[in-house]
């Protein structure tokens, strides 16, 4: 190797790493306390989360199978079996379901709008979203 190699493999190196960290901190950033989860089951939105305290709303009772106020947790149909959400420090997670992998509980917990969760063998999706409001609305909805 001589001298040009080193200095593209540094130059590398270094745009590299500056990709990296500008990618950490834009999705580091997008993280909200404030959002809402919706659960959707295939394309219907079946329940909706509170990141701020985990208060819900259900908008599809013939999916929801159970939910237990005390301990966050929002069990929900899938095409496998029940699907487990749990709510814990202003973000939602899958923590149980039946897939060939567990892709579902490998995703972790999210409250950013940048990294939904996808249980696509359960047909279940975890979407982030900023809150609604009645400012959000413009002069032609409203």
């Amino acid at each position: 190797m001589n001298k040009y190699d080193i200095m593209l493999v540094i130059v590398l190196l270094i745009l590299s790493l500056g990709s990296y960290a500008g990618l950490y901190m834009y999705t580091s950033g997008s993280e909200m306390t404030d959002g809402l989860a919706t659960v959707y089951y295939k394309d219907d939105q079946i329940l909706e989360i509170s990141l701020i305290d985990g208060q819900y709303k259900i908008l599809n009772d013939d999916y929801v199978i159970s939910i237990d106020d005390d301990a966050f947790i929002y069990i929900v149909q899938g095409d496998n079996g029940d699907v487990v959400i749990e709510y814990r420090d202003h973000k939602v997670g899958v923590i149980d379901e039946i897939s060939p992998q567990n892709i579902c509980q490998k995703q972790g917990f999210s409250n950013s709008p940048l990294s939904p969760i996808t249980c696509l063998p359960n047909q279940i999706v975890i979407i982030i979203t900023s809150p609604r409001t009645d400012d959000d609305l413009d002069d032609i909805v409203s």
